[in-house]
């Protein structure tokens, strides 16, 4: 595939820092690439973000000869020609950098790579990230790539005492209309380590150490049992109580917790209408959005609009899901700017 070998070609024998977002479908574009790319780097460098959704100079480390972006923004204030820029999400400077694998029309930035640089592998951990990040950024269980559907298929199963294990088996949903995959129950415990220290550099640091599937289902990592603690610790937060603010169009909460659970209240809370959850932390305000699957509303574009009226304002999303950060003393125009938006 010749994208992939003009990426090894680039780093090969360069000191590479890798940053991704804190998110399933973050880090697990970043061990893609990372469990890609560490045989040729002379040196690989990680970070995983996310309460800023870009990557800027005080991130990396002065020595680097390449940073590459995955499914976060570049800022810019990074050499363009420093950066390799792999993303789904939109994107104005993609252009300007050494080399971009970017479209935005793609679910999810795993099966971004994998559609251009790993579709030939039968490595059932690629199979396995790449379904994994797809989940996480809410793909669609009937629009999984044939090709890739298939090969998770025969890939991703292996034998227990008890019988077969297939994470590819068909659930019963006891909480919506349908079914779910296996494989998707292990989507959360990857979203515990930004909820809980506001960094994915835990489940980052598991996918990079780990190179089959098995020591992560079968909690035999330490830090894949990290992560279940995690899940036990963030129960009691994820059923906090909220006071929603009622828009004709909206609605929209505001809270002070020192977790990062402002997306799953908006998933909690969701009903008819688009949700926004802004959550106060010190000097800074992190909100997240999520739109109805019935409701056509773009929550990225609508988040978007606000970096044209603030200052501090770094963010945007997908159709039905985003977030921004900004600073604190902004907090009372932001909502001024949402509860008089005309995009509403």
């Amino acid at each position: 595939m010749q994208k992939r070998d003009l990426l090894l070609s680039l780093v090969k024998g360069k000191n590479v820092f890798l940053a991704t977002h804190w998110d399933a479908d973050g880090v697990t574009s970043g061990a893609l690439i990372y469990h890609m790319i560490k045989k040729h780097a002379k040196i690989v460098g990680t970070v995983s973000k996310g309460d800023v959704f870009v990557i800027t100079k005080d991130d990396v480390p002065e020595d680097v000869d390449i940073i590459i972006c995955t499914d976060i923004h570049a800022g810019r204030d990074l050499d363009p020609k420093k950066v390799i820029y792999i993303d789904h999400h939109p994107s104005m400077d993609h252009d300007n950098f050494l080399m971009a694998i970017h479209n935005e029309h793609k679910q999810s930035c795993s099966l971004l790579i994998w559609e251009e640089l790993l579709q030939d592998s039968n490595d059932s951990y690629v199979i396995f990230l790449t379904l994994l990040g797809y989940f996480g950024d809410n793909g669609d269980r009937e629009k999984i790539p044939l090709e890739l559907q298939m090969k998770a298929q025969e890939l991703l199963q292996t034998k227990t005492r008890y019988g077969i294990h297939n994470l590819m088996e068909k659930k019963k949903s006891y909480y919506s209309k349908g079914y779910y995959y296996e494989i998707e129950r292990f989507v959360s415990a990857l979203n515990t380590g930004k909820r809980m220290n506001w960094s994915g550099d835990i489940p980052f640091e598991l996918l990079k150490q780990i190179d089959n599937f098995r020591d992560f289902i079968y909690n035999k990592h330490p830090f894949a049992q990290q992560l279940q603690l995690y899940r036990q610790e963030l129960k009691d937060y994820y059923s906090m109580k909220i006071d929603l603010k009622d828009l004709p169009n909206l609605q929209y909460s505001l809270i002070s917790c020192d977790k990062n659970v402002q997306g799953v209240l908006c998933a909690r809370y969701m009903k008819e209408k688009p949700i926004l959850v802004l959550n106060k932390l010190k000097d800074k305000v992190i909100a997240s959005m999520r739109v109805p699957d019935h409701i056509d509303f773009d929550a990225g574009k609508f988040l978007a609009e606000f970096g044209n009226q603030m200052e501090t304002v770094v963010g945007g999303g997908h159709e039905k899901a985003g977030g921004v950060t900004f600073e604190t003393h902004e907090l009372d125009k932001f909502i001024e700017l949402v509860e008089n938006s005309s995009f509403l």
